[in-house]
């Protein structure tokens, strides 16, 4: 489908962008329907998530939830389960009390209205923008890592502030199809102007890059200060039986025995796994044996309840030996 470019000029920035990206962009399910609950799903999933490991999750999701009124009805547990591995679980709650919401305030149908999505759960500036200009092509602009990388790059903006970010993205939203020209530069930001080794020579803004043109893409925009990491080294208790495994919920999500050191015990060191979470990096010891007795555990069947990944990874240490 051929966007329109609502009378720019064939050299312009929307039109050199909107041919790139027809001809270049990759082939992902959410880009193939406009559908509001789809492209929501999608936003949803891909905040701060890579998109390789979303298209799994993003086809299971809507198998399970085809339509935003099944999604109202569920019950969190499920939700979180399918949401198992992605990370940041309260992007699943919050998207499933707003589904809710739209079901009781909106009739079901997801409002095109600024003012109305941002007062939904979960939903802030970006995921307004990005429902408002891909699901109903109106020019609303969108800034994530990507746009702001692109922007800064073409307009040579070393420190960009985020009201002129904001700004020039709207700007460029208004100058063609705001659908077409939002996904774009998120496109062009994660397949050509990357953080590191830039694709100048196949970038259809090249010509007119002040970055580019002034040899400084590299560097722009500044790096921002990182917060300084912070190893955290924790032991895992699997105590099994023939009932299952010994676990407790922490906000609908269920985890096994984390501890800051190895209590006194009869117990066999099964492996070890790593895990990241944000700026924290988590090595943990996996131990086998028996638990004394704690307030809000019990036996459960793993794979019968929803888990974060890094439970998940301490499982598989241990799950030939179960």
């Amino acid at each position: 489908m051929k966007a329109s470019l609502r009378g720019a000029t064939p050299d312009s920035p929307a039109a050199s962008l909107t041919a790139w990206f027809e001809l270049h962009s990759r082939q992902l399910p959410w880009r193939e329907t406009y559908d509001p609950y789809h492209v929501w799903v999608s936003e949803v999933m891909l905040q701060q998530t890579q998109v390789d490991t979303v298209v799994p999750y993003y086809t299971r999701f809507l198998e399970r939830f085809p339509t935003l009124e099944s999604l109202a009805a569920s019950r969190e547990e499920e939700v979180l389960g399918l949401w198992s591995g992605l990370g940041y679980y309260n992007r699943a709650r919050n998207f499933r009390r707003a589904a809710g919401e739209v079901m009781t305030r909106h009739g079901g149908r997801i409002p095109a209205s600024y003012d109305a999505l941002i007062r939904l759960p979960g939903i802030g500036r970006y995921m307004a923008g990005a429902i408002l200009s891909i699901a109903f092509n109106q020019p609303y602009p969108i800034v994530d890592g990507n746009v702001r990388r692109v922007l800064a790059r073409y307009h040579e903006w070393a420190e960009p502030e985020v009201d002129r970010l904001w700004e020039e993205a709207a700007r460029m939203a208004a100058s063609g199809t705001p659908r077409t020209l939002n996904q774009a530069m998120m496109e062009l930001g994660a397949t050509i102007c990357r953080v590191r080794s830039p694709e100048c020579g196949a970038c259809p803004w090249a010509a007119s890059c002040l970055a580019f043109r002034n040899g400084t893409q590299e560097g722009i925009p500044a790096s921002r200060k990182r917060p300084r990491t912070v190893r955290v080294d924790l032991c895992a208790l699997i105590d099994s039986n023939e009932r299952g495994l010994l676990m407790r919920e922490n906000k609908g999500l269920w985890e096994f025995p984390l501890l800051g050191r190895l209590p006194e015990g009869d117990f066999e060191k099964a492996g070890a796994c790593r895990h990241a979470i944000t700026h924290h990096r988590i090595a943990v010891e996996v131990f086998l044996g028996r638990m004394r007795p704690r307030s809000g555990y019990r036996r459960v069947r793993f794979g019968d309840v929803p888990v974060t990944s890094l439970t998940r990874k301490i499982y598989e240490v241990v799950s030939s030996k179960l």
